[in-house]
């Protein structure tokens, strides 16, 4: 495993790595990811994807061969925040209130 950067040909950049399904939670995983995948992630954070089928000399493709990985995966699911638990900061009740003048 490791990670790996690459510039596609729009100019994109990209970080690339492998994800191992641990085996006692490969039952809860869509099939086509239980062997594990890759994960391609734009730089900037705004895309996300995932390879299933990993190649074994992933780590030593060429830009090209990855960006066309790259091209062939699916969107990653996106990650849901967590709702907040306890107490929440908000605005005092007096700057709530409104006002009767």
């Amino acid at each position: 495993m490791g990670l790996l950067h690459f510039t596609d040909s729009r100019g994109t950049q990209w970080r690339v790595w492998q994800v191992e399904t641990p085996a006692a939670r490969a039952h809860l995983m869509d099939s086509n990811f239980r062997n594990g995948w890759l994960v391609f992630e734009r730089e900037d954070g705004t895309d996300r994807r995932r390879l299933a089928q990993v190649p074994e000399d992933w780590a030593s493709l060429g830009v090209e061969r990855l960006e066309r990985l790259c091209a062939m995966a699916v969107p990653a699911p996106t990650v849901r925040s967590v709702p907040t638990v306890g107490p929440t900061i908000e605005s005092p009740t007096w700057l709530r209130a409104e006002r009767k003048d």
